[in-house]
């Protein structure tokens, strides 16, 4: 006998009833909130290792971090996931999250990193018992949900073995695994006989990830202010760093669409390739918002102590405005509204522009450098502005 009372493992898919709009619940805000604590040691690593060591280690852990951030969203806009059992099943994995977080100031290390493995297995197979329930309980999700169990499900032994095998197996074997869980989706989106047709609100939930990860931007600024000597140029620096904030929200909203993912679902297959452009491309925007925060914190502290930029550190500043602007410019041609030509191009120069400020970063001083590129920020924002009118 089945000891979980079956009305409490019920959960819909797709069609839910009529076709009303959708929003994201209470749950899934403490869930991002959660996620961010991942999300903020991740800021603390980099921050704490501003060198080309730091830079890898940063973008190497991110991309897991935000994988399963996008499973477990992705599974609560697919299926009802606020009725009690399932309700407990996401709380456990915000603990894990938290967890998960612990281990990451070690997570390529040899002994931290079968720690970290060992906290992402736990998460992973619960996604794969989530989609086994599903594939049970969904008829007309069944093909999707089969394909996404037995998938993950080969990528969850991978996972497994890596946690008895040394380094650098171990970490190749994370890197074939993520190669078969990130490339799930789309396969199976393009090959499936039938999609099944959720109302979705994914696109609302990047929207409020971006929200958060901008926060936590924010917040690096915050930091490097705390201690000033409130010197001109310490405050200028900051200054320039809220503007560059500021106008990263700023790009994103204005063309924001909370449609595309919904859209998709009822198009044809190349719209559905096109949401996977768009919502793969973000885990570079996340990635290019977090590293912009740290940047700017540390540029305000370089401030703080008349110190120039370390070559690294030029990387993370310019480097990160580049990846955002590249990054964002994918997600918006990859919605139905697009971008003009113009547009693409003109972002295209800017991430240049920014990659050589990167390149030249060690001969500006802190204010100098996140001041040129909040200029190239806000100009952007402003010929967009004007364009859209």
């Amino acid at each position: 006998m089945n000891p979980i009372p079956r009305q409490l493992l019920q959960l819909y898919a797709g069609d839910h009833k009529g076709n009303r709009e959708r929003h994201a619940t209470w749950l899934e805000l403490f869930f991002d909130l959660v996620f961010v604590v991942a999300i903020a040691e991740l800021a603390h690593l980099l921050h704490d290792h501003l060198d080309w060591g730091g830079i890898a280690s940063f973008a190497i852990l991110f991309i897991p971090v935000w994988w399963l951030w996008i499973d477990f969203s992705y599974y609560a806009d697919q299926f009802n996931v606020e009725q009690g059992f399932y309700r407990l099943i996401m709380l456990g994995i915000m603990f894990g999250m938290i967890v998960l977080a612990l281990t990451l100031p070690e997570a390529l290390q040899v002994e931290g990193s079968a720690q970290f493995a060992s906290v992402y297995t736990a998460l992973r197979l619960v996604i794969v018992g989530l989609y086994f329930q599903a594939w049970r309980l969904v008829p007309q999700s069944r093909e999707l949900t089969k394909r996404y169990t037995l998938s993950f499900s080969v990528a969850l032994v991978l996972w497994l073995v890596s946690i008895v095998l040394p380094p650098p197996i171990r970490f190749l074997l994370w890197g074939i695994a993520l190669l078969i869980e990130i490339t799930t989706g789309p396969i199976t989106y393009a090959t499936i006989r039938s999609v099944p047709q959720q109302v979705s609100h994914m696109d609302e939930r990047f929207g409020l990830f971006v929200i958060i990860v901008l926060g936590e931007a924010i917040i690096a600024v915050a930091t490097g202010v705390a201690d000033l000597q409130w010197r001109w140029y310490e405050v200028l620096t900051a200054i320039a760093g809220f503007i560059a904030a500021v106008s990263l929200w700023w790009m994103y909203f204005e063309r924001a669409d909370d449609s595309v993912i919904h859209s998709a679902l009822r198009g044809d297959r190349r719209a559905l390739m096109h949401a996977y452009v768009y919502g793969y491309s973000h885990v570079f925007l996340f990635m290019g918002i977090v590293a912009i925060g740290v940047g700017i914190q540390a540029a305000i502290e370089a401030a703080a102590a008349a110190e120039g930029l370390s070559p690294a550190l030029s990387v993370i500043l310019g480097g990160g405005v580049a990846l955002y602007l590249l990054s964002l410019t994918a997600v918006q041609w990859a919605t139905p509204r697009s971008l003009s030509r113009r547009i693409i191009s003109l972002r295209g120069i800017a991430a240049i522009a920014c990659a050589g400020l990167a390149g030249l970063g060690t001969f500006l001083t802190p204010f100098l450098m996140v001041g040129l590129l909040a200029l190239i920020l806000i100009g952007l924002s402003r010929i967009e502005c004007l364009r859209s009118k």
